[in-house]
């Protein structure tokens, strides 16, 4: 047996490296560490949600006493404004004269009673949405009942029912009722219903009035409930001083769970909580007594969503333990790492010599064995190296001589030569597209590759340019057309070099192509106050003001354009840019070009220059 552990602790343990035995004992330490805190954490979290889920009973209790207090509060003021005679200028028009008597004296009075009382009703709806009716009783001859769902009973007596007597009871304290069915309506809907006996104030041990009974709709304890928000997964059931159920937002349980709460416990305590398993879900069920209504208020919360807080939780505590296991991970292995630097530097060498990689030289700081091992190590890389550096060398050498070579046998001279005979076989053969199209780059290939030093003038330059544009021609067809209209008195006029084609080149690509219609490019000259002056307008796309602002903004900017723009608004701007740079520097900051456009209609691009040209062009 000790022979077997010896042997099971030298294959895992003896025998690797002391590197590994730092880092994974640390690693496996912090992950014990980890998994303990985990579980304590987790059952921690547990319980404070199971507290957070019983103190929702506690809110929705305060919520429910609040709104109550809040229609106790308006029924009051509703009471008030009955014994309030400056409701009307008459006052024998008012709640207060109508029901001081228990009997009408004539029609009259009737009518003016019922108009009253009417408009009292009408006052009411107004202050709540969830008002329902209103029953106002002063003797078997005098009573009112007015409602927005429901009809009236007929000769309806309210003095044998058990919510007058407990009215009359309160002597002109509130009453609330739970929810039933109205008493004086025939409505097959729940209401809550809020009394009170009207006493005389005025005369002292005077008979009451009567009684008021105002109903509000199931709405009013709905909205209440609605405030605390619970939460859709967590219900909610209400039951009276005798255990009864009287509201609830769950029916599907409603019945299993009276079956199994125990109500004479509930009844025995005003607060706690206890566990139920209903359809088959557990649950914790927490209630709370009303101390305005005495009802049981009580909520249900699944498990599960109180499991669902403590897993995020849990989730949140292993991501941040894995997190942590990570960052301890690296700080382990730079701590196993300095422990064991010069052994790995050698290590990394080795590997960089395998791959092929020589630039580059090993730190030693010691001068014990390991470092001079170290700088023999970079003596013998430095030498491999020189030696695979010259040869390198010498191989770039003799292909770049190769490349000169290649290069210098292609002659462009040849090229325009062949295009002057396929412009020749284009005629004999009576093919008159491919003889405007060799001709005219002919004449484009002769005007770029000319070495004549200094300035051409505009006639040479709009021949070049003419060129470019018949070629294009042949490619749109019909949907390409051009005129020029150059002042005679400038077209000797000198100019730099390769000017109008770039601009063109623009009108064609991204005025005229992109609306798929026919265009028209002009191109004009003048002279004009000491200045040249060549527009080329085109009637294609156009542009914003903003891109008009862009365009002259980067004419002067340092850059030519940013990685963001595409390639070919990069190759415009840049076109733009050169010439618009070269203009400047050869005959002063202020001539170039400058850029108007209509969005949907035009752009025209002008390049300025001075009439003595003569003395300060230059070939740039």
């Amino acid at each position: 047996m000790a022979s077997v552990a010896r042997r099971l602790y030298k294959r895992m343990i003896a025998d690797i490296s002391i590197f590994n035995k730092i880092f994974y004992g640390i690693l496996i330490i912090v992950v014990v560490e980890l998994a303990v805190s985990g579980f304590f954490s987790f059952s921690y979290s547990r319980g404070i949600y199971e507290q957070e889920a019983a103190s929702s009973a506690a809110r929705l209790v305060d919520n429910i006493n609040t709104g109550f207090e809040d229609n106790l509060d308006q029924v009051d003021r509703i009471i008030q404004s009955i014994y309030a005679e400056t409701d009307y200028a008459d006052s024998n028009n008012t709640l207060k004269k109508v029901l001081a008597t228990p009997s009408f004296a004539d029609y009259s009075e009737e009518l003016n009673a019922i108009k009253v009382v009417g408009n009292f009703f009408q006052r009411l709806m107004y202050l709540r949405k969830d008002f329902n009716s209103i029953y106002l009783y002063a003797s078997p001859q005098k009573s009112f009942s007015y409602a927005l769902f429901g009809t009236n009973k007929l000769d309806y007596d309210p003095t044998g029912e058990d919510w007058y007597r407990q009215t009359v009871a309160a002597g002109g304290k509130t009453s609330i009722f739970a929810p039933h069915r109205p008493y004086q309506l025939n409505y097959d809907k729940p209401v809550i219903s809020y009394s009170r006996l009207l006493k005389n104030i005025d005369t002292r041990n005077a008979a009451p009035y009567g009684v008021i009974l105002i109903d509000l709709s199931m709405d009013s304890l709905s909205s209440l409930v609605d405030k605390v928000n619970l939460g859709a997964e967590t219900g909610v059931l209400f039951l009276d001083d005798a255990g009864r159920s009287i509201y609830t937002t769950h029916p599907a349980y409603e019945q299993e769970a009276l079956r199994k709460i125990d109500r004479d416990k509930l009844a025995g305590s005003a607060e706690g909580k206890l566990t139920l398993t209903l359809a088959g879900a557990k649950y914790l069920v927490s209630y709370r007594t009303s101390e305005i209504t005495g009802w049981k208020l009580l909520t249900f919360t699944p498990f599960s969503v109180i499991e669902k807080g403590a897993d995020r939780l849990l989730v949140f505590t292993l991501t941040l333990g894995i997190v942590a296991l990570l960052f301890t991970a690296l700080l382990t292995y730079g701590f196993s790492r300095l422990l064991f630097k010069p052994i790995l530097k050698l290590q990394r060498g080795m590997g960089k010599v395998k791959l092929g990689q020589f630039d580059f030289r090993l730190p030693h700081g010691a001068n014990d064995e390991l470092g001079q091992l170290v700088g023999s190590f970079n003596t013998m890389v430095s030498t491999i190296k020189s030696l695979i550096t010259e040869k390198y060398e010498e191989r770039l050498a003799r292909q770049e001589a190769e490349y000169r070579f290649l290069q210098a046998q292609i002659n462009p001279h040849f090229i325009y030569n062949t295009l002057q005979i396929i412009s020749s076989m284009a005629v004999v053969h009576k093919v008159p597209p491919i003889n405007t199209a060799a001709k005219s780059l002919a004449r484009m290939m002769r005007y770029s590759i000319s070495e004549r030093p200094g300035p051409v003038t505009v006639k040479d330059e709009l021949n070049a340019v003419t060129g470019y544009l018949d070629i294009q021609k042949l490619r749109f067809g019909d949907l390409l057309d051009y005129e020029t209209d150059i002042d005679d008195s400038m077209r000797a006029a000198p100019m730099m070099k390769l000017v109008l084609q770039p601009i063109v080149e623009n009108a064609v690509c991204h005025g005229i192509e992109p609306t798929g219609r026919r265009g028209l490019i002009r191109i004009s000259g003048s002279r004009s106050g000491g200045r040249l002056r060549i527009e080329v307008r085109d009637d294609g796309a156009g542009m914003p003001p903003e891109r008009v602002a862009d365009l002259t903004r980067k004419l002067d900017a340092p850059d030519a354009g940013s990685d963001a723009e595409s390639a070919d608004r990069l190759h415009t701007n840049v076109g733009l840019r050169n010439i618009h740079r070269r203009i400047k520097l050869i005959y002063g900051e202020s001539y170039g070009i400058s850029i108007d456009s209509e969005r949907g209609a035009w752009t025209k691009v002008t390049v300025e220059w001075p009439i003595a040209a003569e003395e300060t062009s230059d070939s740039v």
